[in-house]
């Protein structure tokens, strides 16, 4: 490779993506926005895949304090079922992994720029708020967030979906629950809690542009119907939030895969390459597999098309299921018989899990 590669975005897939690049000897320089370390929406879910996707990277997760989790709550209205996951996940802050995999990037020999906007980018470089930076390719690790100029297609979906995110400190007699992650269901979308730190919670909330309306598009109304779903109140009915607001984004395009021909010869990571149901919780395995193929195809001289076409064939398949089972979940009668059946047979939710994880 004749020049160097351009990273932008400081999140899992992009420091990953630099990571592996500087170990392999390329020339990489990667652009965060942000300065220090922030919080992302995010479900905060870190999969088995995840996992070891991280222990290539040389991530202790134990030494960051991640939270094991090991069983999984359905809930729908008064009633849940309950079993072993199939695996061993972990929940971790977004906040802490992501500062040290930019740590970890540096320390190989990245040039890790924080603070700088792009404003455009395109093959050949990137405009930035400290001038231009030319590149002989220019890998796009935005997260959910577009860049201005190149946006990614928006899959056909029922309805619009909005995220939030809120983190709260549990009371101590919460503090020793089982090491679980709750989903709990209900009319226009989910909430997912999990523990991301020994007395720290995440919620996360995927609902509908329509019942964000009927609440008024307001964060204490929202909040406070979401409270009365018992799988929720277990958790937060006297927990403190910890953000003076949640972090929210509208327009979520669930379903998307990028495409084999990326017109603008970027290359997408992350939420950039495929956005999977994140009732799955597989997003951040996603983003790291896709910092892998990344890395993989730049050190071999591939172009981003190769990258692109690996992509959509490691993530393709799980994308789909993916989605096949959020809009089951959306659906009232389907959810109502699946609770049903879950009840008497709680291990086939384990059987879901197995079945949406990314392939080998």
């Amino acid at each position: 490779m004749s020049g160097g590669t351009v990273i932008v975005g400081g999140g899992l897939a992009g420091a990953a993506a630099a990571i592996r690049l500087a170990r392999g000897g390329a020339p990489v320089t990667l652009l965060e926005r942000e300065e220090g370390p922030h919080d992302k929406i995010c479900g905060e879910f870190l999969s088995t895949e995840a996992c070891g996707y991280l222990d290539e990277l040389g991530i202790d997760l134990d030494r960051l304090g991640a939270v094991k989790i090991d069983r999984v709550r359905l809930w729908h209205r008064h009633h849940h079922a309950e079993t072993r996951l199939p695996f061993v996940a972990r929940g971790l802050s977004r906040r802490i992994l992501d500062a040290r995999l930019l740590e970890e990037a540096a320390r190989h020999g990245a040039r890790v720029q924080e603070g700088v906007r792009v404003r455009g980018a395109d093959a050949d470089g990137v405009e930035t708020s400290q001038g231009q930076i030319p590149a002989d390719a220019v890998l796009l690790a935005t997260g959910k967030h577009d860049l201005r100029g190149h946006p990614r297609a928006r899959p056909a979906t029922r309805e619009g979906y909005v995220g939030f995110k809120m983190h709260f400190r549990l009371p101590a007699r919460h503090v020793a629950r089982a090491d679980a992650i709750d989903l709990v269901l209900f009319d226009g979308g989910y909430a997912g809690l999990q523990r991301v730190a020994a007395d720290i919670a995440n919620l996360c909330l995927v609902i509908s542009s329509d019942r964000l309306a009927a609440h008024g598009g307001e964060w204490d109304r929202l909040l406070a119907a979401t409270l009365e779903e018992e799988g929720v109140a277990r958790w937060l009915a006297d927990a403190e939030p910890l953000f003076a607001k949640p972090l929210a984004i509208a327009n979520l395009p669930y379903g998307y895969v990028c495409p084999a021909d990326e017109p603008s010869g970027l290359w997408r990571l992350g939420d950039q390459a495929a956005m999977t149901a994140s009732l799955t919780g597989d997003g951040m395995a996603i983003a790291l597999r896709s910092a892998r193929i990344a890395a993989e195809t730049r050190l071999a001289a591939g172009s981003a098309s190769d990258y692109h076409r690996a992509v959509r064939e490691a993530a393709g398949t799980q994308v789909r299921r993916a989605m096949r089972l959020q809009r089951a979940c959306e659906t009232p009668p389907l959810r109502g018989a699946a609770m049903t059946v879950l009840r008497a047979f709680p291990s086939l939710l384990g059987l879901f899990a197995k079945t949406t994880r990314l392939p080998a």
